[in-house]
């Protein structure tokens, strides 16, 4: 729009001027100066707003431009402003063609447009102020007397700071999209970077559960198989000398099959339990009690914000109180807690506590068995269930600490950090 504005000003100028001039001595100068400037008129549309287009992306990395209000504050403004200076020297002399018509005054018009597109709105404006000084001289020699001459410059000056004005703020428009426009491809390609790095995570996500339950595996079923598969070769060589003997071996190989199968099962629930997501950590807490009691006999007594399992109390609103990623999280360390509880600590008791309100949420898990170095099990291999504990902590930022000594029993605790726990 602004490069049509400008051609159809300058036009209407030379028409109306050759025209006006036709039976005038002038004539012929006026012609040829009209055409020099058109011609130098397009060529700066071409070339200098291609140069420009170019010098405004590399602003950043090459030091041409600082497009700060798409000002030119730095590289080669000489090229525009020879440009303006012989685009000048044409228009002051199309005014000094007998006899002197001051609409050639209305060239600078699209001259004021180009000095701020080109060189920015300080330099622009001062390019203004010099093409006042220009169009004074000629305008206040003419017959029509000094004052007509001045008011035609002040007018033809107006012009010029209006078109200009509306030009600058244009051009800032366009270098306030041109950057928005860039800002939202670095945010799109910022957005695909965390999608992928979205897909990273859930990978190593899954990698890890992976892990934790071959770990699981091996310090679980995978020593059943191997007592199963030792019974068995027993039952075979005690079947041809003392079969009586044949059946023991037998029933504890029926004993073995029932831990395996309850072993994989515990696995394969702790994927995804549904009492979690279905009924509330406090209540997924009190199955697995339940569960616990049945396959191990082991009793478990769920305390929930300090009442003991089966209070009367009102509990909390579980959904709010913990998302459930970091409910099922919990949970888990519940539940490896208690299976360690079952295979090493020698006691048929445990108390399981949690708080969901007042302060940062945690669960401790307690029992009175035979303890043991938390310090030498951590760096021993085959303690599992405590680095998986470990895991599952750091995952949802909540601390896990472990009170132990040998002979004294265990308490382990998450508890939720206040800074970076979620809540």
């Amino acid at each position: 729009m602004r490069r049509v504005g400008i051609y159809l000003i300058y036009t209407a100028v030379a028409l109306r001027g050759l025209v006006r001039l036709a039976n005038e001595p002038g004539f012929g100068q006026a012609a040829v100066l009209l055409a020099m400037y058109g011609l130098l008129l397009v060529l700066a549309e071409t070339q200098l707003t291609q140069r420009r287009a170019w010098c405004l992306p590399q602003a950043e990395h090459t030091g041409l431009v600082l497009s700060r209000g798409g000002e030119l504050l730095q590289g080669e403004p000489w090229v525009p402003l020879a440009y303006l200076l012989l685009q000048t020297c044409l228009v002051v002399g199309l005014l000094l063609v007998p006899p002197i018509l001051d609409f050639f005054g209305f060239l600078f018009i699209p001259l004021s447009l180009q000095a701020v597109f080109f060189l920015g709105r300080r330099i622009g404006f001062l390019c203004i102020g010099l093409f006042f000084l220009a169009m004074a001289g000629p305008m206040l020699v003419d017959e029509k007397g000094w004052v007509f001459g001045l008011t035609m410059t002040v007018l033809n000056t107006g012009y010029c700071l209006l078109f200009s004005g509306y030009a600058h703020q244009v051009q800032r428009a366009e270098a306030v999209r041109e950057r928005n426009q860039h800002l939202l491809g670095e945010l799109q390609v910022a957005h695909r970077r965390l999608q992928g790095y979205a897909v990273q995570v859930e990978g190593l996500a899954a990698e890890r559960e992976r892990g934790r339950l071959a770990r699981e595996l091996h310090d679980s079923v995978t020593q059943t198989v191997f007592s199963m598969n030792l019974t068995v070769q027993s039952a075979r060589l005690l079947l041809k000398r003392e079969p009586d003997r044949a059946f023991g071996q037998l029933e504890r190989l029926e004993e073995l099959a029932a831990g395996a199968m309850g072993e994989i099962q515990a696995l394969v629930s702790q994927l995804r339990p549904p009492s979690v997501a279905e009924e509330g950590l406090p209540n997924a807490l009190r199955r697995l009690a339940a569960e616990r009691q049945a396959r191990d006999g082991l009793q478990v007594t769920v305390e929930v914000n300090g009442q003991a399992d089966g209070g009367t109390g009102p509990l909390p609103d579980v959904q709010q109180a913990l998302p459930e990623p970091v409910a099922e999280a919990v949970y888990h360390i519940a539940q490896e807690a208690l299976t360690n509880v079952t295979k090493h600590a020698s006691t048929g008791q445990a108390t399981v506590r949690l708080n969901l309100a007042n302060g940062a949420s945690f669960l401790e898990v307690e029992d009175n068995g035979l303890g043991f170095d938390p310090e030498l099990a951590l760096r021993q291999r085959g303690h599992l269930g405590l680095s998986g504990m470990a895991e599952r902590a750091d995952e949802i930022g909540w601390s896990l600490s472990i009170e132990s000594r040998p002979g004294c029993g265990t308490r382990i605790r998450v508890e939720e950090n206040p800074l970076e726990g979620a809540t």
